[in-house]
């Protein structure tokens, strides 16, 4: 993004403490009542109203507190905003060298309009969980009008997770629905919510709460859009869900998920599905630790590297910013990793880091800063070039990507569109084109061994591909505004 860009100073960022990944959460949110601008500084462990520093969870443990990978749990009232996450106070290492949770909380705090902060709701390790586990980070925040209740979901950790519900007037708690369930938006009376499954211990899922008679209902099952009647299941980390025109979507890792509530239709694209070389799954996923945010009714989300990369790495250090509009979605520019993410009308603010979410211990939080953008250049042509490497390795027609296709890459709003593949052996490659209106056209191309450069000028909406054999494939998308 352009220098002029930054909010020069608008946060201090130069807080140590014992982190345990090297990148920076900035979470944005403007007060209903008030109208400041509230950022919370999710590593370390810092609250800020207007640039100004209100809160360093003086109510919460003990000092040096740090907070870490917490995941953009924000949701404001008529008269109140809510932030939640998780806060180790102190933190600490365990003799055999594993993070020490026994001054983990996870919490849930409220800021009223004279930047008051009261802590909501609490819990604590204790000696129900080994030392090293921890109950469940609050990871998003719902508020509900017709109940006045707040309904909160913990998907990240090994106890207690799933989605809650805690009534303001009487704070009274319950437990809905066990599970995984992470981020969650609602419509007609009804949640629906996708997974956090780092450990790929279950299939993904869209699970949806009935809040009007509590039952739970879970769809792991979805029609595949670029193989008419073939129906699928995933295994894959979860990431954001938004509501757009009476239809969702929810992403996993490489995929979206277009839900029609009105059909109980649940059909699976391909979206930035690519191989990473870590550990072969996608690298980009929609949404996760990053708040959502519509303009003018458009949902922008980050589509953020992936957890736990062992390193860092060329091919997945970038975050790719998204409008998802209701046929093609729309990169808007090619960024650091981004957290926040508010808007007033005129601008929409991005809080970002330019180091990414590793599974590396650091001593010392990442940079990061408050970036802000005209509404009228998101809505317009991509604001920068990108390069997105697509595969790097072995592929298997059969057990690669989503039955043997990747990619899912958008094209619409660049001038220039280039494919550059190098594979091992002849073959032939199958380019299918396709919105999310299900329309899908493919043709097939061939492709000599070594490398292959293709213009993809004459595509518009999403492509993806998939290769006539088993191959050693490396695949990079260039696109140029």
């Amino acid at each position: 993004m352009a220098r002029d860009l930054l909010l020069e100073g608008f946060i201090a960022h130069d807080e140590a403490g014992l982190g345990h990944h090297s990148f920076r959460c900035l979470y944005i949110g403007f007060h209903p009542k008030s109208k400041s601008m509230i950022i919370h500084d999710g590593h370390a462990a810092k609250v800020y109203s207007d640039g100004r520093l209100i809160y360093s969870y003086e109510k919460l443990g003990a000092q040096p507190r740090v907070a870490g990978d917490t995941h953009a749990a924000m949701a404001n009232s008529r008269d109140l905003l809510f932030i939640g996450g998780w806060l180790k106070a102190p933190p600490g290492v365990l003799p055999n060298g594993l993070q020490d949770m026994r001054n983990k909380y996870s919490h849930i705090h409220m800021i009223d309009e004279n930047n008051r902060v009261e802590v909501l709701w609490s819990r604590k390790w204790d000696n129900k969980i080994p030392p090293n586990h921890w109950y469940g980070e609050v990871t998003d925040l719902l508020y509900d009008g017709h109940e006045d209740s707040v309904y909160f979901t913990r998907a990240d950790g090994h106890a207690e997770l799933g989605l809650w519900r805690i009534e303001l007037r009487d704070r009274k708690v319950e437990y809905l629905a066990e599970g995984t369930v992470y981020k969650m938006e609602l419509k007609d009376d009804k949640i629906y919510a996708t997974l956090f499954n780092p450990a790929l211990m279950e299939d993904s899922a869209i699970v949806i709460y009935n809040m009007r008679d509590g039952s739970v209902n879970r769809v792991n099952e979805f029609e595949f859009a670029l193989e008419p009647g073939r129906r699928m299941k995933i295994r894959r980390r979860g990431g954001q869900i938004i509501q757009l025109q009476n239809r969702l979507m929810a992403f996993y890792a490489g995929a979206l998920i277009y839900i029609q509530p009105d059909k109980d239709k649940y059909t699976l694209f391909p979206l930035l599905e690519t191989h990473n070389p870590e550990d072969g799954m996608p690298y980009h996923l929609g949404g996760v630790r990053s708040q959502k945010v519509y303009v003018y009714g458009i949902p922008i989300i980050a589509f953020n590297p992936w957890d736990h990369l062992k390193e860092p790495s060329a091919r997945s250090d970038v975050t790719l910013l998204m409008r998802m509009d209701s046929v093609t979605p729309q990169v808007i520019a090619s960024t650091g990793f981004i957290s926040g993410m508010a808007t007033d009308g005129e601008n929409l603010y991005l809080g970002a880091s330019h180091t990414n979410h590793t599974g590396v211990y650091a001593y010392r939080s990442g940079i990061g800063g408050v970036f802000t953008i005209p509404v009228d250049k998101i809505l317009s042509k991509p604001l920068t070039p990108v390069r997105v490497w697509i595969w790097d390795g072995a592929y298997s027609r059969e057990s690669s990507g989503l039955n043997g296709w990747f990619g899912g890459i958008p094209l619409r709003g660049f001038n220039r569109r280039r494919l550059k593949i190098h594979v091992s052996k002849q073959a032939k490659l199958t380019i299918a084109e396709y919105s999310l209106a299900a329309k899908v056209r493919a043709e097939e191309v061939q492709l000599k061994d070594g490398w292959n450069i293709m213009e993809l000028d004459q595509y518009d909406d999403l492509v993806a591909f998939k290769l006539s054999e088993d191959n050693e494939i490396s695949a990079e998308i260039i696109l140029e505004p």
